[in-house]
């Protein structure tokens, strides 16, 4: 057991004056005996001048006048180790939405130390509350939400009467502790939320959403099986469904590449310890390439292109070894302002660029590179990195966008991938501050780069820093909102997980990573993509990484899939990969799933009302760009579930699919709600709603005898079930063909070789070709 403090795990709800629903008693004591409950033995008599019993109450005062308690009394200065109060339940009890309350009178007389009270177990993972009571010598009620355990069987409360485990024996005299009116309840019912979607209020138009590749995608390919490794691409790339209707992955949109510079050929001299955060470089020091390095890369970049990923971003954490100042891919323990040498940012931009030329020339669809990552800070040491100051990041894009353009590419440029959103209005850093202002003010002629053709009308930043409140959730990305829109430009959030210090418990988190659990993480991740996209209008939204070990009891805090060594023997892994092992889909990657598996790129956000609280329920909606597709996802943040009924504007749904994500459920489609205005939200839960028109029976439409041919399917965007547009002039054949039906399959397609026999969606329609 880990001996150190932990704050609450659940919110101790005080319901004090307050009617108690649906009371299940377990135990009053007042005839002396324990009710429901008896008192277990596994404690140390050693520990007590008053082993734990029914006894009279010894202040029948304030809300406690009852007779009798059960009591226990502590000798002085005793230790943690079998400290304890067990009451067993004589008949278990399965814990559900009806009973999740668990409720009890508490008091001690002095408040030595802190007091752990477990579900079924005095360990971290049963943990329900531990604290000091607010006074001594008076009785408080303690009530505790049992969500977390819905499903499993209470057999115990454990009370564990002193869990100070760096100090248990120091400082405290002799502590009565006493217990009553212990029950089981429904708690507060939560009333329906009337939500409303009215689709002529639009706000962006989504690009996608993402992951990177960046580190360990490569060890993945190299080092892990055909089975495991096609396992881990379908999970993040494919938007099919199996039998059952329920997504096989999550149809990502985005798929960001790391641009190595090198690093992995210096080993132990590169300055990164770890060596999966050593990377190789396309690049020769003699200035060729080697287009075979990153086949590990380059392997998911093909599964990505072959589920129809629609868009590829090739970032660089730092110039090739060759050119920077240091001859390391970081700055090597100095402070500097760049890391690049004077006369190497020509070189620096052909490289980008040459690259992207290689990978769009190989049918990728190149749509941004990133030439700068997180410009303000120092990158002295443990992986990949350069700082940039302003101006010199307008120097290489300025001399980027001249070699894109030469080459014809359609590519855009994306700065700054500011490390915080601070830094795209203001900032303290040493370098790259007030970066829109910066390079899309035109006055500022030493870092202006808004009229440059190449570059993109689109600010890149991270939500790093400013997740931890409420508060900072909505008015930075209310603030960085107000300046993009000052400049005419989008903001993208290209990279985060959950790297800050745990959010607060007044922003509805658990208070600890300790006690997290890894649903408590997904959900509020869940959280900060809806802060994201419904303050801060971002048009992308892109989660680090796809891949990471789980270590140092980080649980799911850098990962969407997680990966074990084969030799790791629990799901914590210190192991070398290199020797291969298993990859797990974690919660993180179906609480993602829910945005972009059905928010797909074209969509467009519109008004919701009634779910923007941020510690209950918050809801974003998005309209597909036929307009017959209305996504709405739901974040529900309560520990009950929650009833919803929707009202809809400017939309008829008349077919309904609910996909949950929880604590017991992953993106899983929920076959009995079928209603969107009598929908139930299960507790914790991150819940995607997808509304469309009915479908005939079998739900494909096909085209014959011209019957389909008019203005509204003509002119109307096609689209194949990748999610890819079909060209203007394929579109149009799908009706002309139709006109002629006893030509052939091969004779069509000859004439039309980017339309495959298949089924295309129009109008929200199914049709078959």
């Amino acid at each position: 057991m880990k001996r150190r403090i932990i704050t609450i795990l659940l919110a101790i709800v005080g319901l004090m004056g307050q009617e108690i629903l649906a009371q299940n008693v377990l135990a009053d004591f007042e005839s002396g005996s324990t009710g429901r409950l008896r008192i277990g033995t596994d404690y140390d008599s050693n520990l007590f001048s008053a082993v734990p019993r029914v006894r009279n109450n010894p202040s029948k005062t304030g809300i406690n006048t009852s007779e009798k308690c059960v009591t226990a009394t502590n000798v002085p200065d005793a230790g943690w180790w079998k400290n304890f109060l067990i009451l067993s339940l004589k008949q278990p009890v399965t814990i559900t939405d009806d009973n999740r309350i668990l409720s009890l009178l508490a008091y001690r007389s002095i408040q030595p130390k802190d007091m752990r009270i477990g579900f079924n177990t005095y360990e971290e993972s049963g943990q329900l509350y531990q604290g000091k009571l607010s006074s001594d010598g008076e009785w408080e009620r303690i009530s505790l939400d049992l969500t977390n355990f819905k499903g499993e069987t209470l057999k115990s409360i454990y009370i564990i009467l002193s869990c100070n485990w760096s100090s248990p024996t120091s400082g405290w005299g002799n502590a009565t502790y006493c217990f009553d009116d212990i029950t089981l309840s429904e708690g507060e019912t939560l009333p329906t939320a009337n939500v409303t979607i009215d689709t002529s209020i639009k706000g962006q138009t989504i690009q996608g959403f993402g992951s990177s590749d960046c580190w360990t995608a490569e060890y993945v390919s190299d080092y892990f099986s055909e089975k495991e490794k096609t396992k881990a691409a379908k999970w993040l790339f494919s938007s099919e469904t199996d039998v059952s209707g329920n997504p096989e992955g999550i149809g990502l949109s985005f798929w960001r590449v790391n641009i190595g510079a090198g690093s992995a050929s210096q080993g132990a001299d590169s300055n990164i310890e770890e060596e999966t955060h050593r990377t190789e470089c396309f690049l020769n020091e003699d200035g060729t390439y080697d287009w075979t390095r990153c086949d590990g890369q380059q392997w998911f970049m093909r599964q990505a292109k072959e589920y129809g990923v629609e868009h590829f971003v090739l970032f660089s954490n730092s110039p090739p070894i060759y050119y920077t100042k240091t001859g390391k891919a970081n700055t090597n323990g100095q402070t500097l302002s760049c890391n690049l040498k004077t006369n190497c940012f020509d070189d620096f931009a052909d490289f980008l660029a040459t690259t992207a030329q290689h990978f769009a020339d190989e049918g990728y669809n190149i749509t941004y590179i990133s030439p700068v990552n997180e410009p303000q800070y120092d990158w002295k040491d443990s992986q990949e990195g350069a700082p940039w100051d302003n101006k010199d990041i307008r120097k290489l894009v300025s001399e980027l966008d001249r070699r894109i353009r030469s080459r014809q590419l359609s590519t855009k440029i994306l700065i700054p991938e500011a490390g915080s959103w601070y830094n795209l209005y203001g900032g303290t850093n040493a370098h790259a501050n007030n970066q829109m202002d910066a390079f899309f003010k035109s006055s500022n002629q030493t870092t202006f780069v808004g009229t440059l053709p190449s570059v993109a009308k689109a600010m890149s930043g991270h939500s790093y820093w400013t997740v931890g409140t409420n508060v900072t959730l909505k008015e930075v990305r209310e603030r960085v909102r107000a300046e993009a829109e000052k400049y005419g430009v989008e903001v993208m959030q290209t990279e985060w997980s959950m790297l800050d210090d745990a959010p607060s418990e007044e922003a509805g988190f658990t208070g600890s990573y300790g006690t997290a659990t890894k649903m408590d993480i997904a959900l509020y991740m869940g959280k900060v993509i809806y802060s994201d996209l419904a303050y801060g209008n971002m048009t992308g939204w892109s989660y680090w990484t796809a891949f990471s070990q789980e270590k140092w009891g980080h649980k799911n805090r850098f990962h969407l899939i997680r990966l074990n060594a084969t030799t790791d023997t629990s799901e914590e892994s210190n192991a070398d990969i290199k020797k291969g092992g298993i990859l797990t889909a974690d919660k993180n990657l179906w609480v993602l799933g829910n945005y972009c598996r059905f928010i797909r790129p074209g969509y467009q956000r519109v008004e919701v009302e009634g779910a923007d609280e941020l510690n209950a329920l918050m809801g974003s909606a998005w309209l597909s760009p036929d307009a017959e597709t209305l996504v709405a996802v739901f974040v529900n943040m309560d520990k009950g579930s929650r009833k919803l009924s929707l009202t809809l504007s400017g939309f008829e749904a008349e077919e309904t699919n609910v996909f949950v994500t929880d604590k017991n459920h992953d993106l899983q489609l929920d076959p009995d709600q079928k209603d969107a205005a009598n929908l139930k939200l299960p507790s914790r839960s991150v819940v995607t709603v997808v509304m469309s028109p009915a479908t005939d029976p079998n739900g494909i439409q096909p085209i014959n005898n011209g019957q389909m041919v008019n203005d509204k399917w003509l002119n109307s965007k096609c689209y194949d079930l990748s999610g890819r547009e079909v060209s203007a002039e394929a579109n149009s054949s799908l009706f002309s063909d139709s006109l002629e039906p006893r030509r052939s399959f091969n004779e069509r397609s000859t004439l039309h070789p980017s339309l495959k026999k298949g089924i295309y969606i129009q109008n929200g329609k199914k049709i078959l070709y």
